[in-house]
């Protein structure tokens, strides 16, 4: 689920910069394009081991065919995140582009548009991806603290967040073109106000849960007061949600 939601944060992040500023940062457009589609594989890849018969879940239509099922409509939103984050992959890399274009002369004489076409598809798709891991847990109701609208929020969130901060990383090492201070500065914004976001509904969700039914705040307990709070005030909020916080705050003030 982490890394279909940083698969999937990734992808949109990339597909907003390639829609809203063309081919000016290529380096950053190549990097966001392939890791979304790769991170993406890997998670299918790791959620099919997971179950019962990977060999049968590998087998699409025989598997997953009950559209009421969200596990299904995951499974079919996470399908189409791959194939379109790694055609748009192929088509932002020039070398394999030129290849297509053996085949096919229009791949390669209508590559600006092709880049575009699959770059607006991928967007909903794997936004969609983003917040259906958050839906796949909440919908169950014999998990009290999951079983909150909050959680695919909280999901969604973090998605956005954790694909932002893999392309301000790879941004700011590799993208040195026309622009790219200000594109590295957009993308520090967005990474503190994701992160900030990310705190208030992480704060909803565990205070809803606290004052919520006994099975709930009981689970919530173990994270705030209990033998996970460890775990969760060091990893999560300090190491997860404060020290990235700060390197954006350097990063935008240095």
């Amino acid at each position: 689920l982490f890394l279909g939601g940083l698969g999937a944060g990734a992808a949109c992040t990339t597909a907003i910069i390639g829609l809203t500023t063309g081919e000016r940062f290529k380096k950053t457009m190549v990097f966001g394009t392939w890791a979304a589609a790769i991170i993406l594989g890997m998670g299918a890849l790791l959620l099919v081991l997971d179950t019962a018969q990977p060999l049968r879940a590998m087998i699409m239509p025989i598997s997953f065919v009950h559209f009421s099922s969200w596990m299904t409509i995951g499974a079919w939103l996470l399908l189409a995140a791959i194939i379109l984050n790694g055609l748009a992959a192929l088509f932002w890399t020039d070398k394999t582009t030129e290849l297509l274009g053996r085949l096919w002369k229009p791949f390669s004489e209508k590559r600006k548009v092709w880049r575009t076409v699959f770059l607006a598809l991928a967007l909903p798709v794997s936004f969609g991806v983003a917040v259906y891991t958050g839906i796949l847990l909440g919908v169950l109701p014999f998990r009290p603290l999951w079983h909150t609208w909050l959680l695919p929020v909280l999901f969604t969130v973090s998605a956005m967040d954790t694909g932002v901060a893999l392309v301000t990383g790879h941004a700011f090492f590799r993208e040195k073109g026309e622009g790219s201070g200000k594109l590295r500065t957009v993308l520090e914004i967005a990474a503190i106000v994701l992160i900030l976001g990310e705190a208030v509904v992480l704060y909803l969700f565990l205070n809803g849960a606290l004052t919520g039914t006994p099975d709930a705040a009981r689970s919530a307990q173990v994270l705030t007061e209990g033998v996970l709070s460890p775990y969760f005030w060091i990893l999560v909020v300090a190491i997860g949600l404060g020290v990235p916080l700060v390197a954006c705050f350097i990063q935008l003030t240095g």
